[in-house]
C-alpha cells in the first residue's frame, strides 16, 4: 500500500505539473488568435476573453492526455535513474503490479476526461454558441471585411465594402459580382447599404443605395446597364468551417446518439476515444519509461512523444476520413486495439525474448 501511494502521488503530481503547462501554453496560443481576429473584426473584442473560458473544457481533454503521457514517463523514469526501479523490483514487484499500479490513476483521469468530453465541453461549447450568435445579431454587419474582397464558399459569388460605419449600421462603396455557368456576370454597385434588421426574412436582404446593375457576359461589349435608387438583394452567408464544427461539438452526447449524420457519428467516437487514450498511453509510457542511469530520463522522451503524436494523427485522419464517409467507425477502435497492443508487446518485449530462448533450448535439448 506504501508503494502504491508513493508512486501514485509521483504520477499524480508530475502529470499535473506537466498538464498545466501545457495548458497555459495551448491558452496563450488561442488568445493570440483571438485577439487577432478581433483586430481584423472577425470577432468581437468584448468576448474574446468569454471565448477563451468557455474553450477551456473543450482544450483539456486534448490536453490532459499528452500531459498525463510525458508524467508518466518522467515519474518512473526518475524511478529508473535514481535505482528506485531496481528496489521496487527487488521487492517481488512484477510487471503486471505495476501496469494495475499505474493503471489506478490512469483510470481516474479518463474517468474525468469523460467527463468534461461526454458533459462538460458540449455544455460549455454550446454556451459559447450563444454568445457567438448573439454577438453576431449585435453586429449585423459581422460577416463584412471592409477593404477585403470575400467569395463565399462553395459559389461564385465576390464582394467587397470599401468602409463599414458601425454606428449608423451601414457600408459604403458596395461591389458585388456573381457568376454562373454560361459565363454570364451580373455586377452590383452601390454608394452605400443597409441589412435588413429582422427575424422573419430569411435569407436576410442588403438594401442598397444609388447605384447600378450590369448583366452580360464577360468578353462582350453589350453588357446591360440599369441604374437604381434602391435595390434589395437577398444575402447567403456562408458560415466558416470553425463555426459549423463549434456546431457539432457544441451538441449533447444524447444528440449525438441520435444523429446519423456522419460528423455527428465521427464526433461521438471521438468523444468516447478520449477517455480510452489516456489508458493507452500510461501503458505506452510505462513501456517506453525503462531507462539506465548513463541514458537519463529524458532519452526516450522524444521517441515516445514522437509514438504519441502518430498515434493521435492516425486517430484524427480515421476521424476525418469517418467525416466523410469514407471509412466505417470501427476504425477508430482498431486504431486503439493497435496501439494497445504495442504498448504491451514493448512492455513484455524482454519476457517474450526470454520465452523464445528458452524455448529454443529445450527444443535443443530434445533434440540431444
Amino acid at each position: 500500500m506504501i508503494l502504491f501511494r508513493y508512486l501514485c502521488r509521483q504520477i499524480f503530481q508530475t502529470s499535473a505539473a506537466v498538464t498545466l503547462v501545457l495548458l497555459s501554453i495551448v491558452t496563450s496560443g488561442r488568445l493570440a488568435k483571438y485577439l487577432s481576429q478581433s483586430s481584423t473584426g472577425d470577432l468581437s473584442s468584448e468576448i474574446v476573453f468569454w471565448v477563451i473560458f468557455y474553450r477551456i473544457p473543450d482544450f483539456l481533454p486534448l490536453v490532459i492526455p499528452l500531459g498525463f503521457f510525458i508524467g508518466v514517463l518522467l515519474a518512473l523514469g526518475r524511478l529508473y535513474t535514481d535505482s528506485e526501479m531496481v528496489v521496487i523490483n527487488a521487492c517481488g514487484v512484477s510487471k503486471k503490479r505495476l501496469v494495475g499500479i499505474t493503471l489506478f490513476p490512469a483510470v481516474v483521469v479518463s474517468v474525468f476526461v469523460a467527463y468534461l468530453t461526454l458533459i462538460a465541453a458540449p455544455s460549455s461549447l454550446n454556451r459559447l454558441q450563444v454568445l457567438l450568435e448573439e454577438s453576431n445579431n449585435n453586429d449585423a454587419f459581422s460577416f463584412v471585411r471592409p477593404g477585403k474582397f470575400q467569395q463565399a464558399d462553395n459559389t461564385q459569388s465576390v464582394s467587397y465594402v470599401e468602409a463599414y460605419d458601425q454606428q449608423n449600421k451601414t457600408i459604403s462603396d458596395v461591389l458585388l459580382v456573381d457568376y454562373n455557368d454560361e459565363g454570364g456576370v451580373l455586377i452590383i454597385r452601390a454608394e452605400s447599404a443597409r441589412l435588413t434588421d429582422s427575424d422573419v426574412l430569411v435569407p436576410r436582404y442588403l438594401n442598397l443605395l444609388n447605384g447600378s446593375i450590369y448583366d452580360g457576359f464577360i468578353g462582350q461589349a453589350d453588357y446591360r446597364i440599369a441604374n437604381f435608387s434602391q435595390f434589395s438583394q437577398s444575402l447567403t452567408i456562408v458560415r466558416p468551417k470553425e463555426q459549423l464544427q463549434l456546431e457539432v461539438d457544441a451538441k449533447s452526447t444524447f444528440a449525438l446518439f441520435n444523429s446519423d449524420s456522419n460528423a455527428d457519428i465521427a464526433a461521438l467516437h471521438w468523444r468516447f476515444s478520449l477517455p480510452v487514450v489516456v489508458l493507452v498511453v500510461a501503458v505506452m509510457a510505462l513501456a517506453l519509461s525503462k531507462t539506465d542511469n548513463r541514458s537519463g530520463r529524458y532519452l526516450k522522451l522524444l521517441p515516445a512523444i514522437l509514438m504519441y503524436l502518430i498515434y493521435i494523427i492516425s486517430i484524427t485522419t480515421v476521424r476525418t476520413q469517418v467525416e466523410y464517409g469514407s471509412q466505417p467507425a470501427i476504425a477508430i477502435w482498431v486504431l486503439h486495439t493497435l496501439f494497445l497492443s504495442l504498448a504491451f508487446s514493448i512492455l513484455l518485449k524482454d519476457d517474450i525474448l526470454r520465452a523464445f530462448a528458452m524455448s529454443r533450448l529445450r527444443a535443443k535439448a530434445n533434440a540431444l
